[in-house]
This record gives C-alpha cells, sequence and structure tokens, in this order.
C-alpha cells in the first residue's frame, strides 16, 4: 500500500501530516502541494532547488549514501559546536522539510530502489559531474524511459557537455570562472572573491524558473524535460554590464572595494563598538546637501568642489576619511536612525545575532522554529519571496542521515518490511 500524499507514516508507525493545513491561512494548498520530488542533488546548488519545492508543499525525497557522504554535512556551524553529520546548520539550512533515505548508489540492488523512486517521481534532481548518472543507468535517457513524465533538473558546473564539461569544481570555482574574484576586493591586493559558495546561491533561482515552467509546460502535454543547468553560466548573467562595456569599449573592469564608479560617499564607514559598521551610499547631489545638514554641515563638506558628484568621485578618499571620522562617534543603530530620517540611503552591517532582533523580519515571520532530527527544535530561513495566494513555509526540520529510509520505501514505493529488510542485507541501505 502506498500512502496519500498529505499523509506519511514516521519510523514509530505513527502517522503524521506531512502539510499541516493550519500553517496555510484559510485552508489554501501551497503551489507545489502534491509534487512527487527524487533529489539525488549534493552540495547546495540543486538542493537548495528542492528546498524552494518543499517550503511550497513539494514532497522532497532527499537520497543520500554513507558509503559517500554530502559534504556540506562536514560544514559548521555545529549544534554546541560538536561536528556531527547530523547537527551541521550549513546542511540544515537546503534540506529543512525533506525525507532523508540512504542508498549506496554503487550497488545495483539500491540502483534498482532509485529506478523505483525515479518512477514515483514528477521531478528528478542531481547536480554530479556530468556522466555520472549515466553510469549508473539513471540518465536523463533512462529517467524518460522509465517515467515519460518526469521532469529532470541537471545541475553542473560549466554544463553536461563541451570540451570542459567534465570540469569538477564547487561554487568559488564557478564565481572565478564566470569572472567574478577579478571585480570583487581592492585594486591594492589579490583577488579576494565573493564570499562562499557564491555561484551556488545564484544557480538555483534560475534552476526554480526553468523547472517551474517546464512543470506549467507538462501541465499542457503531459511530457517531462530535461533541464541542463551550468553554475558558470547561471553567473555570468550577473555580470552584463561588465561584459557589455568590455564590448563596446574594451574596457576591463576591476575591483573597487565597496566604492562606486559613479557616485561619493558610498561604502561602509566605521561605528562605535566591536567591528560595527553602516553601509551608506550618496546617489545625487541633494542627497549630499541631505548628508551635509545630518552631519551639522562641517565645514570640510562646505568645500563647493565637493557639491557634485565628480569633485566628490575626484576626492574620494578624502571625503570617505572626513566621513569615517564622523560616524566612528555613533553607535550603528542610532546613525541609521538619524541618516534615515534625513533622506540618506543607510543600512547597518548586522551580525546574524541582529537579524533574530531585526524588527521587518520579525513582522513578515521570516524566522520560523522547527523541530527535525539530532538538531532538535532551532530557527530555520522562512522562503524569500512570499505567494499571496499559494502560500507555503518550511513544514519540519533537517532529517538525520537515512532518518526517514524506512518510511520512503514502505509508505511510498510500496516495498513490505520483509522486503526492505533484505534490502538491508544486500547493502542497498548504506
Amino acid at each position: 500500500m502506498t500512502a496519500t500524499h498529505d499523509e506519511v507514516e514516521t519510523e514509530t508507525g505513527a502517522a503524521t501530516a506531512v502539510r499541516p493545513e493550519a500553517w496555510h491561512p484559510g485552508g489554501r494548498r501551497p503551489v507545489f502541494a502534491g509534487l512527487k520530488v527524487a533529489d539525488f542533488s549534493w552540495a547546495a546548488a540543486a538542493p537548495i532547488v528542492t528546498r524552494f519545492l518543499s517550503d511550497y508543499g513539494a514532497t522532497v525525497v532527499r537520497v543520500e549514501s554513507r558509503a559517500h557522504m554530502d559534504s556540506v554535512r562536514f560544514g559548521g556551524p555545529f549544534l554546541d559546536g560538536v561536528p556531527d553529520v547530523n547537527t551541521s546548520g550549513f546542511f540544515a539550512e537546503f534540506n529543512a522539510g525533506k525525507l532523508g533515505i540512504t542508498l549506496d548508489m554503487g550497488n545495483e540492488t539500491a540502483r534498482d530502489v532509485a529506478r523505483r523512486l525515479i518512477g514515483w517521481a514528477d521531478v528528478v534532481t542531481e547536480s554530479f559531474s556530468p556522466g555520472v548518472m549515466d553510469r549508473w543507468g539513471l540518465g536523463w535517457e533512462d529517467v524518460h524511459a522509465l517515467n515519460p513524465s518526469a521532469v529532470m533538473v541537471s545541475s553542473s558546473m560549466r554544463g553536461a557537455h563541451g570540451p570542459q564539461s567534465d570540469y569538477r569544481g564547487y561554487g568559488g570555482q564557478g564565481a572565478a570562472l564566470a569572472g567574478m574574484h577579478l571585480l570583487t576586493g581592492w585594486p591594492d591586493r589579490n583577488p579576494a572573491g565573493p564570499k562562499g559558495a557564491y555561484t551556488d546561491s545564484i544557480a538555483p533561482r534560475y534552476g526554480l524558473a526553468a523547472l517551474t515552467a517546464a512543470l506549467i509546460r507538462r501541465r499542457r502535454d503531459g511530457v517531462g524535460q530535461y533541464i541542463e543547468m551550468s553554475q558558470v553560466e547561471c553567473a555570468l548573467q550577473f555580470v552584463t554590464t561588465e561584459l557589455l562595456d568590455h564590448q563596446l569599449t574594451g574596457a576591463v573592469a576591476g575591483p573597487m572595494g565597496n566604492a562606486s564608479a559613479h557616485h561619493a560617499p558610498h561604502g561602509m564607514y566605521p561605528c562605535l563598538g566591536d567591528d560595527r559598521w553602516i553601509a551608506l551610499a550618496v546617489e545625487s547631489d541633494e542627497e549630499w546637501r541631505r548628508l551635509r545638514v545630518a552631519m551639522g554641515e562641517p565645514g570640510w563638506a562646505a568645500d563647493p568642489d565637493l557639491a557634485t558628484a565628480t569633485g566628490r568621485l575626484r576626492r574620494r578618499d578624502e571625503v570617505d576619511r572626513e566621513l569615517s571620522g564622523w560616524t566612528a562617534t555613533w553607535e550603528p543603530y542610532p546613525l541609521l536612525t538619524h541618516l534615515q530620517r534625513a533622506g540618506v540611503r543607510s543600512g547597518v552591517a548586522q551580525k546574524p545575532s541582529d537579524l533574530f532582533d531585526d524588527p521587518q523580519l520579525a513582522h513578515r515571520g521570516h524566522f520560523v522554529d522547527l523541530d527535525g532530527g539530532a538538531l532538535g527544535r532551532v530557527g530555520y530561513n522562512a522562503s524569500s519571496f512570499r505567494l499571496s495566494a499559494t502560500p507555503g513555509l518550511p513544514w519540519r526540520g533537517t532529517p538525520d542521515l537515512g532518518e526517514h529510509t524506512t518510511t520512503v520505501l514502505t509508505e511510498l514505493l510500496g516495498y513490505s518490511a520483509a522486503e526492505v529488510e533484505e534490502l538491508a542485507r544486500a547493502g542497498a541501505l548504506h
């Protein structure tokens, strides 16, 4: 017997609602309710796509292996500072709300289970190096033959075809290949690169849009599609201005720190306290006048040469030095209030601890406390967007490694308890 989408048995056998109606205002179903996802992806780029799907109602089965665990499970911060594969906050962020199973994909019996999972699914995702799924007999042609209505998303560094398709790496390398490392940082220092695996944050947004389009098309003709996503090509969309400038003028963009090529002052300025800063941007001469008033019309700012952007850009270092001397006398949040009341674009550089006290995030209910596995009850980010007619929220915390293996096999895929035991003896569920 296979359970309905709306009810899945826990490992202890107690029935629990996968999507409690109380979590959806007016009892409305979230936009991806009923969607079934076989998630073979790992790291961040593709798992972020399936996290969006889970937040908005999909049943996502996250396939892992104890033989080759997701590297993100080894990334901190960890609960209470103690490293453990089930207590990584890094992993938790990308996998809340999913059902976790383990399959050793090097085992042919496990691959048979994977094929049944693909037959169950509406969407199949993977983010291995190109060719891995094909070698397992689970590439697009195999998936389409097993389940013609399934939509498959493959995420890789440089795409599945071409002379560098086997280029392996993570988002840090992807950002470098997309030209970003020579655009960030300071001109007198070595390339800094954007923080973290940056393309892993860019690519999922394009992946989600492409997947949604494929699902809309499938609703019309019932046929699935293959979505091939190159992280580098997704990231190139973020440097289109620099690419166009080079084609039209021959200019080669370089690092400018926090400065702007067109506006000054523009950057991060120190405040009172330990490593406290405020971001400030003046984008017109009128905004410069407002800033002068906010500073109490200091003598240095009254120089007529600074009344225009041209003069301020030419004397950028002097302006930044004088402005920093003024901001450094203020606590960050009183300064923020003072500047915004004066009509100056500004924002405090918030620490993680500040975010949980942010009144705007609190008003929007951004952080959601959820129970899940070894992490227990912790706060998770809600979705970065809101859909008015089909709302969604993360519904449970992150699964421990293999936490729902028996549940998924018996309640979603129809294996008997005896068959599950046989799969375990065969080494398939490792």
